[in-house]
């Protein structure tokens, strides 16, 4: 009975996090699309038959969908490959009788989206709850660790790991993690004077998320937790949005050059999984969830794969260069292959999750 109940939960947190990231997502397009005069025919959340749904005064369908995994807008005029003529009374109103620019900003605006909502949540977070701040100072070391036996003593400042500034205990972990090295550099800071180490970490499980993860044996002193003025919350939102994106696209070519660990990437059982231990984890680690993934499925909305807005977009700037769209032939070809990427991937993640969850 105890698994039946975490299975919903999981899977009720799982659809409220996926829920709300397409929902921002999804309004980015449609907000361009307002500007831009492109008429909206649908804002669906979910695929398939509709649950619940309205028509707003513009003539836009919003609704709720069975499927609640993803969701769309639909463009009048939008589908490139349609053999229907468009009426010169209703050309005004199509997407595709729109010029690239128009175009490129109705597509990039679904992930910027995404971004924007990041950006506004951390400055809301840093400005009226604070951000957490754990100083790169070692509080204890764990003994017969890799750090003990380096050297490592209490109140050592990390200032440097393989090369990268330290300005906070988290870049230490995340830095270790995508090193992907035996031995790593550590320039520390003690009594004034900087010393040089190299350290091996350990390979631990991390209970919480069942996921193993180097380890060196060092602990922080307790987080300090710091407000900010709403203007330079919005600067350090920016700053966190690009690092998730910066650790997001080194973790993802650690794994293309075969130096990552399938059990670092998830799909949606993984998600789910997550999603349900941060909701129990209280609101706040969940609504920081939501944060993060809205940051990296915008950015993976801009890979330039076929299907996806990154892929929109190529053929976008392809256009922009030649002076007339690519050949509907090609784009249809390049878009089935698109596809078959994202089912293919899908089916592997699902895989994956099922291994690593179930440990069959």
């Amino acid at each position: 009975m105890e698994i039946v109940t975490n299975i919903f939960f999981y899977f009720f947190s799982f659809i409220i996090l996926l829920s709300i990231i397409v929902f921002v997502h999804e309004f980015g397009h449609y907000i361009a699309a307002i500007i831009n005069k492109v008429k909206v025919e649908t804002f669906s959340i979910g695929f398939g038959k509709e649950i619940y749904g309205w028509n707003d005064k513009r003539g836009t369908r919003w609704k709720i969908s069975i499927l609640p995994f993803g969701g769309y807008v639909k463009m009048f005029g939008e589908d490139f490959f349609s053999k229907k003529k468009v009426s010169s009374s209703l050309s005004k109103f199509s997407f595709s009788e729109k010029n690239v620019y128009q175009r490129i900003f109705i597509v990039a605006a679904g992930p910027l989206a995404n971004f924007l909502f990041a950006i506004l949540c951390y400055g809301f977070l840093f400005t009226f709850i604070g951000k957490q701040n754990i100083q790169p100072i070692v509080s204890s070391v764990v003994e017969n660790s890799p750090a003990a036996i380096a050297g490592i003593v209490k109140d050592d400042k990390i200032l440097k790991v393989s090369d990268k500034k330290i300005k906070d205990w988290r870049d230490i972990s995340l830095t270790i993690k995508l090193s992907q090295q035996d031995l790593i550099d550590f320039e520390i800071l003690r009594d004034e004077k900087i010393i040089l180490k190299q350290i091996k970490p350990v390979i631990i499980n991390d209970e919480k998320f069942d996921q193993n993860t180097p380890k060196i044996g060092i602990i922080p002193y307790e987080p300090t937790i710091e407000k900010y003025p709403f203007y330079y919350s919005l600067y350090l939102g920016t700053k966190t949005t690009y690092e998730i994106c910066s650790y997001t696209m080194k973790g993802l070519y650690l794994l293309i050059v075969g130096k990552g660990s399938k059990e670092d990437i998830g799909g949606p059982l993984k998600i789910a999984q997550v999603s349900g231990q941060f909701l129990e984890a209280g609101f706040l680690a969940f609504f920081n969830l939501i944060i993060l993934l809205s940051v990296s499925i915008g950015l993976i909305n801009l890979f330039p794969i076929p299907v996806l807005d990154g892929g929109h977009l190529v053929f976008y700037f392809i256009e922009m260069i030649l002076g007339k769209p690519v050949d509907k032939k090609i784009q249809e070809n390049m878009f089935k292959f698109g596809f078959a990427i994202i089912i293919t991937l899908a089916v592997f993640l699902t895989y994956n999750d099922i291994i690593n969850i179930f440990k069959f």
